[in-house]
């Protein structure tokens, strides 16, 4: 009792817990932002988003069953996102990135060997590949596709396969090569990338992006038989602080920025927490949790997280999941939708979880409500679902979007270290 006492004395700090480390270096190189483009228009429904998580991860829960037949569907369309320019002071490229499918995930342009294609910029891997020419027709339909032959800098790395997987319906694997990567104005010359010609076809469906920028470290990487360096890695020590910071806002018009700590982005200091890279994730302890008011509780099933900005949900141990949930009117686990359900009008408290020993990380609870998912037959009112939901007994609990909207988040290589902020 004592050391918890203490414990929540420590948290009445706020942010101001830890603050990262400044470099006092001299400007090395450029800092670059990568700013929001439109998806799409179509939301993606809960139980998807969780299937889409649960197989990137290896997740295989007994009782993993989505039909929705209870639910009359939505037709509700939302707003398309505009895409935003934004002026470059010196030293900065900007590009733009933006929220798709209602914050299902965030998506980016870059450009490869000349050539612009929107992909998704994720945290929890580490490999860069892209949809392609060497795919087979059918698979390309729909997407940008990244053609090697019209590169006059592409180089085919002889010998060399990548095969990375997400779990049994999702992958990708073939061949590897090298070419100039750009985005918004900082480049790697020799980026290795993924040239697959075989992808699972959650790939091919998603025609709101074209491959994935892994940001995860470099021991993820599945390229053989030698792994090869992240864009970000390859790119730190031309960056005036190798760090990239992440600002994906709920409204859809976030960001992601590297080399530099905009502080024009955030208020109060930011709250640090060392990472351990080992298992090639940005992975933190995450010991403690709080449902709205109440008290802080221990986590004791999975007392660990990783950030990851390629995950839509909230993975969390089933003993956060349950106890949030009890305080969610009318909230059920609905086998149909392998998750829990709510009322959308229903009142969802706030939710805070742990990172690192002594901070607490609170998200609003109208972040929580991830999408509508139909009209229940019996009450007519409408059915949300949560952007909250367990991780079966994983290895570690997985905050993707619907925390990380919550907050200015810093992924910083020195140390490394992973920090939080209040976003302006």
């Amino acid at each position: 009792m004592k050391f918890l006492l203490s414990f929540l004395a420590v948290l009445s700090l706020a942010f101001g817990v830890f603050a990262l480390p400044h470099s006092g270096s001299q400007l090395k190189g450029r800092s670059f932002r990568v700013e929001r483009v439109q998806r799409g228009n179509r939301p993606v429904h809960g139980p998807t988003a969780l299937r889409r998580a649960y197989e990137k991860f290896g997740i295989v829960p007994a009782d993993l069953n989505i039909d929705l037949d209870d639910f009359e569907p939505l037709t509700k369309k939302h707003a398309a996102v505009s895409r935003q320019d934004v002026s470059e002071p010196d030293q900065t490229g900007a590009v733009s990135a933006a929220s798709v499918q209602g914050d299902a995930a965030f998506v980016s342009p870059v450009t490869i060997g000349g050539q612009k294609v929107v992909l998704n910029f994720d945290t929890g891997s580490a490999d860069f590949w892209v949809m392609n020419t060497e795919l087979s027709t059918a698979a390309q339909k729909g997407h940008a596709v990244y053609n090697p032959s019209n590169s006059t800098t592409f180089k085919k790395m002889e010998g060399a396969t990548f095969n990375i997987s997400y779990g049994d319906a999702s992958y990708a694997y073939g061949g590897v090569g090298t070419d100039i990567v750009n985005i918004g104005g900082a480049t790697v010359n020799n980026q290795a990338i993924g040239i697959p010609d075989t992808v699972s076809d959650a790939f091919i469906e998603d025609t709101t992006s074209n491959g994935l920028v892994g940001l995860g470290f470099s021991s993820l990487n599945t390229v053989k038989p030698d792994q090869q360096k992240t864009f970000f890695e390859n790119v730190a020590d031309s960056l005036q602080e190798p760090v990239m910071t992440a600002s994906l806002r709920a409204d859809g018009v976030g960001e992601y920025e590297f080399g530099l700590l905009d502080h024009s982005k955030y208020e109060g200091d930011i709250a640090n927490v060392t990472v351990d890279s080992s298992n090639g994730f940005w992975q933190f302890k995450s010991e403690y949790y709080a449902v709205g008011d109440g008290s802080v509780k221990n986590i004791t099933e999975t007392p660990t997280s990783i950030a990851d900005t390629g995950t839509s949900l909230m993975l969390l141990s089933q003993e956060v999941v349950d106890a949030y949930y009890a305080e969610v009117q009318h909230a059920v686990y609905a086998s149909s939708a392998s998750g829990y359900i709510f009322p959308c009008n229903a009142s969802l408290p706030s939710l805070s979880i742990a990172v690192g020993p002594r901070h607490l990380a609170t998200v609003p609870g109208h972040l929580i409500n991830f999408s509508e998912v139909g009209v229940n037959k019996t009450t007519g009112g409408k059915v949300c679902y949560g952007g909250v939901q367990t991780n079966h007994g994983s290895s570690m609990q997985i905050l993707g979007d619907v925390f990380l909207k919550a907050f200015f988040a810093v992924f910083d290589l020195r140390g490394p270290s992973f920090g939080i902020a209040s976003p302006k």
